[in-house]
């Protein structure tokens, strides 16, 4: 732990050995020789090692610090995880976890005189009294230990940060420019993220372990702008990244941007609120805010976001399940086709099918119309050829009655006039044998040439020969 000083370390332990440079720092590896020396001169068994650390790192401190983050343990108590109370500009921020059990929750809820809650010491600044010793894990080496045995001082939230965050909502009311969750558009194809997090830190790796097996699949593409959050850089840092986010967009058309970074003291959450801040953050695509935790103040940051959500996790699951819904759209609008296209492809069938039966149903009528007349010309045929037949067995020569002067008496007769008994009970039908039309008047009998005679008892085929009859 490079935070904590130990007394009396230099008695106690052997001097350490001068650093040696590098090869990547362009020096030179020391010789075997050399190597054997300081081996020799300096070692120590390893158990003097861990027990002079033990005695050493056992103590009561008591420690000005900040309260990243406060979770409840599945068992009695809770894990404070505690950094810097003045954030500093380094690249590996110190860390310490410290349990809280819950009897001294009790006690400390009871020097206090209210009810004590230690998930409200998140994102606080704190003096509390830390019991610290070396603790030997089987299998995993010894570790540091820190338990809270008091509570000496908890900070309110600087004023300073709500009256610069008024100040700078105000410009930007003034500026008549849109931020805030009206500049949301729900991207139709969610591709292009940008993410600005800090190169150190867990916010990063929270996003990516949401997103990483989307972007694995190939469904996002994820550019990663790396930005100081804490120290006197921090402001341009993130003017300079959001200006990077912003060319990306005009290049490549960003879906959203995450601006996403953890925990840690109100203090250093300061360049969020700053002017220049919102100013660049404004100009960015479907903007997604994720800092700190539940507790973190709310900064200037957030109000420009078209979303704002507590935590780096909540940021990147926001993203997930936008990606989900385009995906649930495009599912959806699959579906939709495909039945419109089964619609309109059974539509188009039965129209066919309506098209086959009407012209089944034209050659059926076209058929039954042919066979009909095909059987008509046959039975035409059949009939003639019978009366053929019968009048060839039955021949006989009928003369038509002439008077000298010419024909006899063609005036038909009347059906009105009375009608022989004898004549109506001998002859039925008379039929011209080549035709088989049926004689009704003997101007019409005396035309054919071969007569059938129907009488009740029988059929008697005659010819028909004009024969000239003179009177005397």
């Amino acid at each position: 732990m490079r935070q904590h000083k130990i007394p009396g370390w230099s008695s106690t332990l052997p001097a350490a050995l001068p650093p040696q440079p590098s090869i990547e720092d362009g020096g030179s590896q020391p010789t075997a020789r050399e190597r054997s020396v300081a081996t020799d001169a300096a070692a120590i068994p390893l158990q003097h090692l861990l027990a002079s650390l033990r005695q050493h790192v056992r103590g009561d401190h008591v420690v000005d610090a900040s309260v990243l983050s406060v979770e409840a343990t599945t068992r009695d108590g809770f894990v404070l995880l505690l950094g810097e109370a003045e954030p500093a500009s380094r690249s590996e921020p110190p860390r310490l976890e410290a349990h809280l059990s819950e009897d001294r929750r009790a006690t400390i809820e009871a020097e206090l005189g209210r009810p004590f809650d230690p998930l409200l010491l998140a994102n606080r600044k704190v003096r509390v009294g830390l019991r610290t010793s070396l603790k030997q894990r089987f299998g995993r080496g010894a570790t540091v230990q820190a338990k809270v045995i008091g509570l000496h001082a908890i900070s309110e939230f600087p004023i300073e940060l709500e009256i610069q965050r008024d100040e700078v909502l105000r410009q930007l009311r003034a500026d008549r420019g849109r931020f805030g969750p009206s500049t949301w558009r729900d991207p139709e194809e969610l591709y292009h993220v940008a993410v600005v997090a800090s190169e150190h830190g867990d916010a990063l790796r929270d996003v990516e372990h949401v997103l990483k097996p989307l972007e694995a699949s190939g469904l996002i593409l994820i550019r990663r702008i790396k930005a100081s959050f804490e120290g006197p850089s921090a402001e341009r840092s993130l003017v300079a990244a959001m200006a990077e986010v912003e060319a990306l967009h005009a290049e490549h058309g960003l879906s959203a941007t995450l601006v996403v970074r953890g925990g840690g003291p109100a203090s250093s959450f300061s360049p969020l609120n700053a002017w220049a801040t919102a100013a660049a953050a404004r100009r960015l695509p479907n903007l997604v805010v994720g800092v700190g935790h539940a507790a973190t103040p709310r900064t200037v940051l957030d109000d420009v976001a078209g979303r704002s959500v507590p935590t780096p996790t909540a940021a990147a699951m926001l993203i997930r399940d936008l990606v989900l819904g385009t995906a649930l759209r495009a599912e959806q609008a699959i579906a939709a086709l495909d039945d419109a296209l089964h619609e309109h492809l059974e539509a188009e069938a039965r129209r066919a099918l309506l098209r086959v039966m009407a012209a089944y149903e034209d050659a059926v009528r076209l058929c039954v119309t042919h066979a009909e007349q095909q059987l008509l010309k046959l039975g035409l045929t059949v009939e003639n050829s019978l009366l053929a037949s019968i009048a060839s067995h039955s021949e006989v020569v009928v003369a038509t009655e002439m008077t000298a002067g010419g024909m006899g008496d063609d005036r038909p007769a009347d059906p009105h006039d009375a009608q022989d008994p004898l004549v109506e009970g001998g002859l039925a039908m008379v039929i011209e044998a080549e035709t088989g039309f049926v004689m009704t008047t003997a101007a019409d009998a005396r035309l054919a040439s071969r007569l059938i005679l129907q009488f009740s008892d029988g059929l008697m085929g005659v010819w028909n020969h004009q024969k000239l009859i003179t009177t005397h």
